[in-house]
């Protein structure tokens, strides 16, 4: 076939065979910022099925793929995929699975584990699915509009304006190829080698969080979601808001700041990150500064930021996003963890994890915000003090709704994000839970003896029953606390 094809300054557009993309100039490759490959099992039933069906019915038309955008790197000599990477490695493993070899100028590698996870799965599928009737002649009657642009940053207009065909992409997405982008400088050898170690540190915060019975997860979507995004923009009460995919985009793109150097960083006032630790008064009314020790540390979680401070593009926004997956690996999921995350997590398991959904997603928050303030310390406090509070919420409420967090952070007389982010010492937040729990309606004794005479039925029953099995065995409570769920017979044998 002869592609027809529409010549411009840096833009070429053709129509283009499958067969046509292994004779361009140069191999089809994957760049560093491309997310992994993520088509599950009915996006390539799906491709299977259509392909199927158009073989048996329409023995002598083409059949069209879609648009695939290339970026033209003549100093790499290699065309790199930016839109279409879903399409051609679902294609590449059918192609193998009919002939016994990978098509021709596809020179595909993946660094991500997922892609490698979602890749045999795919040979699954084809190999569990594929129709008798479609056979390798497919091939030659597949046919692509190919848009091949000379320049980074027209390819990456192109990408941001365009609708994908597969997989819609994730805000995510769009922010691992901004900030890798924004990684620039003289130095080509420099620029390539921290954007391959900002794709490892993502790759890292990809495959943190829980693990998913099938093995395959993206923790990025869910970090920035109820993480990162709330915790900078849930401040305040009178204006608060659900994130959605321009939101997010706005707050780690458009707002982001550009470094003054690539491979630096500036740092921001935070606990653990100061030059000294307490100021002595000696005789003669000088004083000194005790300095603080040098913290020097391979783990993630101890880097030197803060939930709300700027964002930095490149390096900058990598680190920031691994540190916080770090610590919430490190609070839920860490092997060894010390005894007060031990302590913890017991709690967690045995009373958090039975209430709402969107209540517990206000607590992880909190939490993540905590530990962020002051670490580790008086942390099955602050979890307990946190969940009596909101679990007083549940109690209250029949029925927990989308907009409860909201609503509970709006209608306090503080909004329980902005008191820890502002706290200097823990004795401040758990005053403020502690005035909480006071002010809180859900343990009213008339309301408890209403849910007791259900006999612990329904999600309010369940609760309350998680609660007091576990008060009625732990001795670990504030003074406070247990005098108020003494009271309400919660921590009775």
């Amino acid at each position: 076939m002869n592609p027809r094809s529409e010549q411009r300054t840096d833009v070429s557009v053709n129509v283009m065979s499958f067969a046509d993309l292994g004779s361009l100039a140069y191999p089809l490759k994957l760049d560093h910022y491309q997310r992994p490959y993520v088509w599950g099992k009915k996006k390539v039933e799906q491709l299977l099925a259509d392909l199927a069906e158009f073989s048996e019915q329409h023995k002598e038309q083409d059949y069209y793929l879609g648009t695939l955008l290339l970026h033209r790197d003549d100093a790499q000599k290699a065309c790199f995929v930016i839109d279409g990477q879903q399409r051609l490695s679902t294609l590449a493993v059918l192609f193998h699975a009919l002939r016994g070899q990978l098509p021709d100028g596809l020179d595909f590698h993946y660094r991500s584990p997922l892609s490698a996870e979602n890749l045999r799965y795919a040979q699954q599928v084809v190999h569990d699915t594929k129709p008798g009737w479609l056979d390798e002649s497919i091939f030659a009657r597949l046919r692509f509009t190919v848009i091949s642009v000379a320049r980074e940053d027209l390819a990456f207009t192109f990408f941001d304006t365009q609708n994908s065909r597969g997989v819609p992409l994730k805000a995510t997405d769009l922010l691992k190829a901004f900030h890798l982008r924004a990684i620039s400088g003289p130095d080509v050898a420099q620029v390539e080698h921290l954007q391959q170690y900002c794709a490892r540190r993502w790759e890292g915060v990809q495959a943190s969080g829980p693990r998913r019975r099938d093995g395959r997860r993206d923790f990025a979507p869910e970090l920035f979601q109820r993480y990162l995004w709330r915790a900078r923009n849930w401040c305040g009460q009178k204006r608060l808001e659900r994130e959605d995919h321009n939101a997010i985009l706005g707050t780690f793109q458009e707002c982001s700041v550009r470094p003054e150097a690539t491979d630096s960083l500036p740092l921001y006032p935070r606990f653990g990150n100061q030059l000294a630790t307490r100021l002595c008064l000696h005789s003669g009314d000088d004083y000194h500064l005790d300095a603080a020790p040098a913290q020097m540390s391979t783990s993630a979680a101890d880097l030197p930021f803060s939930l709300r401070q700027p964002i930095h593009q490149g390096l900058g926004f990598f680190l920031y996003a691994q540190k916080y997956a770090a610590i919430l690996e490190e609070l839920f999921h860490g092997a060894e963890p010390d005894e007060e995350v031990k302590r913890f997590r017991a709690f967690y398991q045995a009373v958090v994890e039975n209430n709402s959904p969107y209540l517990r997603e206000l607590f992880n928050l909190a939490l993540l915000m905590y530990v962020d303030r002051v670490g580790h310390k008086r942390l099955l406090e602050f979890a307990q003090r946190t969940e009596l509070v909101l679990g007083g919420v549940r109690l209250a409420k029949q029925y927990i709704f989308k907009e409860a967090p909201l609503k509970y952070l709006r209608d306090a007389d503080h909004n329980l994000l902005d008191v820890i982010a502002s706290a200097y010492r823990p004795d401040e937040v758990m005053e403020f839970l502690k005035h909480a729990l006071s002010q809180g309606e859900g343990y009213d004794p008339v309301r408890i003896a209403e849910i007791r005479a259900k006999r612990c039925k329904g999600v309010q029953g369940l609760y309350l029953q998680a609660l007091q099995e576990y008060y009625s065995q732990t001795r670990e409570l504030p003074t406070d606390t247990a005098r108020s769920l003494s009271a309400l017979g919660l921590n009775e044998q």
